[in-house]
C-alpha cells in the first residue's frame, strides 16, 4: 500500500510539473505599462558584465600612457634630443606635461625635464630620413656601373598605433640640458 502512495505521489507531481511547464511556454504575454523584468537576452544594470565584449580603442585618437614612455622628442634641428621618461597628470586625470630624459649616457648622468604635454607637435609618421649624399663625380654610381638599387616598396599599411611615432618640441638639447631637472619628493 504505501508503494501504490510513492507511485500516486510521482504520477501527480509529474503531471503538475508538466503542467507549469506548458503554462510557461505557452501562455500569452498580458501588455503591461511597467517594464518587464530583465531577462537573459536583456542585461540588467546589476548582472556582470558580457565577458566575450570588447571595446577596440585603436584608430579611434586614444593613446595608451605607458607607450608614450620611450617616445622620442627631437628640437627644432630635427635632432634627437631626448625620450620620455614619465606622463605627468592633474588630480582630474588630464594630460598637464610629460617629461624628457636627457643627456647623460646609457642613462647615466641623465636628468629629467618637464615639458607641458601641449608644446610637444606629436606625429604618427616616421621621422624623414635624410636624402642620400650625391655620388662624387666618376664612381660606380654616377656613371651607371655597379649594382642597381633596388625598385622602392610600397610599405604595407599599419595597424593604428596606440601611441605617437615621436614628438618635436621648440627647444634644443643645450636648452634643456640647462632647464631644471624634476624632481619627485614632497619635501
Amino acid at each position: 500500500m504505501i508503494r501504490h502512495h510513492h507511485f500516486m505521489l510521482s504520477t501527480v507531481g509529474v503531471a503538475m510539473l508538466a503542467t507549469a511547464a506548458m503554462a510557461q511556454t505557452s501562455a500569452p504575454t498580458p501588455p503591461s505599462s511597467t517594464p518587464a523584468a530583465p531577462t537573459a537576452t536583456q542585461p540588467s544594470a546589476s548582472a556582470p558584465a558580457d565577458t566575450k565584449a570588447e571595446t577596440n580603442l585603436a584608430g579611434q585618437g586614444k593613446w595608451r600612457t605607458s607607450k608614450l614612455i620611450g617616445v622620442d622628442i627631437y628640437g627644432p634641428d630635427d635632432k634627437k634630443v631626448g625620450d620620455i621618461t614619465e606622463v605627468i597628470v592633474d588630480k582630474t586625470g588630464k594630460v598637464d606635461m610629460v617629461t624628457i630624459g636627457v643627456g647623460g649616457f646609457l642613462g647615466i648622468g641623465a636628468k629629467d625635464v618637464a615639458v607641458p604635454f601641449d608644446q610637444v607637435n606629436w606625429s604618427d609618421q616616421p621621422m624623414a630620413a635624410p636624402a642620400p649624399a650625391p655620388a662624387p663625380a666618376g664612381s660606380a654610381s654616377s656613371t651607371g656601373g655597379g649594382m642597381a638599387s633596388p625598385p622602392a616598396t610600397a610599405a604595407a599599411p599599419k595597424a593604428p598605433a596606440m601611441y605617437p611615432d615621436h614628438g618635436k618640441i621648440t627647444m634644443t638639447k643645450d636648452q634643456l640640458k640647462s632647464a631644471p631637472s624634476v624632481t619627485y619628493s614632497g619635501t
